[in-house]
């Protein structure tokens, strides 16, 4: 049986978007893309990146993130990197309860987080002298942001894992894990294991060094808004079959204040016989930010990219048939907060179905000073400029 997503009365606006046009888009680059890079260049945004050195992080992001899973159904997990140096990652996972009102049908939102560090270090094993240095991978909860728990370990628990083997058939079955946990156990907050899977993988090194405070901040309120679900799609809710798993990657985009995300939903499938498989389908994602003249987070857009054309995903969608739903939402307080139509109308939201589905809404524009207006997350963000900047190619 198939769930019918909620269809929310006329004061609801997160169901469908007005779309932009291509023309809109593109005068929209030609004439303010080149300027605004410059512009964003010279206030201290960083410098635009080459396609090869995104291209490199986004490949290298990939690999790591394919390592690690999270077991709690529904769940979204965020990884990004956390230094110009390589090797060095912060991420977050949550529960993300994004389901209907049993009631009302109205979406809503509730959550618990689980923020970590991962750091990997290239010659760091020092256990056995007669043996050659091994790289080793050290994986850290951040308790004072965290909703720790005292209840029983059990199937549907907040986790990372991650799997140092040197190959990654099936990260649901690690063969060299690493795992924290939610809970308040002894040693649930940290683990660490060398392993030749990080050199095999080439996750040590970096692509590039633009990594920056703004950067930093940019990804950690991408990770507290951006939310991925599969029970809200329209028109037809996928919730009934079970619910997914998704994890991401944030990571720059080619100009200053552009940034890339990448969705994989990730699940095992089993024939009658027993056998079983673990897949991976990739969604990939553009968000442009502006910064109003006092160093606020003002306004952008989120894009999905087109699905590709061959068997390279770098640059854009793989997964055909995603049948999911992006929200941009303004962040709440994990474990206490539960968001519900109010939220979800003030949102950004891609209604991602299949290719060519009539359903598809591929972009939308974020309103960073009404999501974040009851935070204090917008405040002394970005130092004060001489004029508004966006990143080149937001279309708004």
């Amino acid at each position: 049986m198939t769930l019918t997503a909620p269809i929310l009365d006329s004061q609801s606006e997160w169901r469908r978007r007005p779309r932009v046009s291509n023309l809109q888009r593109w005068l929209a680059i030609l004439f303010f893309g080149l300027a605004s890079a410059a512009s964003a260049a010279a206030q201290g945004f960083g410098n635009s990146l080459t396609a090869e050195q995104v291209a490199c992080e986004e490949s290298q992001l990939g690999r790591l993130v394919h390592r690690m899973v999270v077991s709690y159904d529904g769940s979204n997990l965020f990884v990004w990197r956390s230094s110009p140096q390589g090797g060095i990652y912060r991420g977050l996972s949550t529960t993300s309860r994004l389901l209907p009102d049993p009631v009302t049908g109205h979406p809503t939102r509730e959550e618990e987080q689980l923020p970590f560090d991962l750091v990997l270090k290239q010659a760091e094993d020092f256990l056995d002298p007669h043996r050659l240095l091994l790289p080793q991978a050290t994986l850290v909860r951040r308790d004072a942001a965290s909703n720790l728990s005292s209840a029983p370990v059990g199937p549907q628990i907040l986790d990372v894992n991650f799997d140092l083997a040197q190959t990654v058939p099936d990260p649901t079955t690690p063969g060299l894990p690493i795992r924290i946990t939610d809970r308040l156990t002894p040693g649930a907050g940290q683990s660490d294991r060398a392993g030749r899977g990080l050199n095999r993988d080439a996750l040590l090194a970096a692509c590039h060094a633009e990594v920056s405070e703004l950067d930093l901040k940019a990804y950690s309120i991408l990770a507290r808004t951006v939310r991925v679900s599969d029970c809200l799609v329209q028109p037809f809710s996928n919730c009934d079959a079970g619910r997914s798993r998704f994890k991401s990657v944030f990571f720059r985009g080619a100009e200053p204040l552009s940034y890339r995300m990448n969705i994989l939903t990730y699940s095992v499938s089993c024939y009658d016989n027993g056998d079983c498989f673990y897949g991976e389908g990739q969604i990939a994602l553009l968000f442009h930010i502006q910064v109003d003249a006092q160093g606020r987070l003002s306004g952008g857009d989120v894009q999905a990219l087109p699905w590709c054309t061959g068997s390279d995903s770098i640059g854009c969608s793989s997964d055909v048939e995603p049948i999911l739903a992006v929200f941009v939402l303004p962040p709440l307080r994990p474990g206490v907060d539960r968001q519900g139509t109010p939220a979800f109308a003030r949102a950004a939201h891609l209604n991602i179905e299949f290719k060519d589905s009539p359903n598809n809404v591929l972009h939308d524009n974020v309103n960073w000073l009404d999501l974040l207006r009851d935070s204090t997350w917008n405040q002394g963000f970005f130092p004060q400029l001489s004029a508004p900047i966006c990143s080149a190619g937001s279309s708004f």
